[in-house]
């Protein structure tokens, strides 16, 4: 039990704790609100899963040699290179860079070395 001051009395109440949280649950709720939170911010950068890439062009680009080791430097790309080429790419050999990255939910350019496919560094 706790004893509150009465505003404008002498005297003071005793009040349990139950009763404060329900008092801080109530009024929490019955005030209106204000202002929601402000809406998301759109990413800074453009998706590459919009792009329409050919992978015999891009081969040719000064930037392939990095996007290749860039791509083989991440943790995850020999078992998700291995399970696409054993899965994915068993059923459907002709599969764009585009749905490969939308099926396996990973970057069109991580999609665009396992369809280059050539391991041998």
């Amino acid at each position: 039990m706790y004893e509150l001051p009465l505003l404008g009395h002498a005297g003071k109440i005793q009040v349990g704790i139950g009763t404060l949280r329900q008092e801080k649950l109530t009024s929490h709720f019955s005030e209106p609100r204000e202002a929601s939170a402000p809406p998301p911010k759109p990413p800074k950068y453009r998706s590459g899963r919009i792009l329409d890439v050919n992978l015999a062009d891009f081969k040719t680009h000064p930037l392939w040699d990095i996007l290749i080791e860039t791509v083989r430097n991440n943790p995850l790309y020999p078992g998700r290179a291995g399970w696409a080429r054993e899965t994915i790419l068993a059923k459907n050999p002709n599969i764009t860079a585009k749905e490969l990255a939308s099926k396996m939910s990973i970057s069109l350019g991580e999609a665009l070395v396992i369809l280059a496919g050539d391991d041998s560094e």
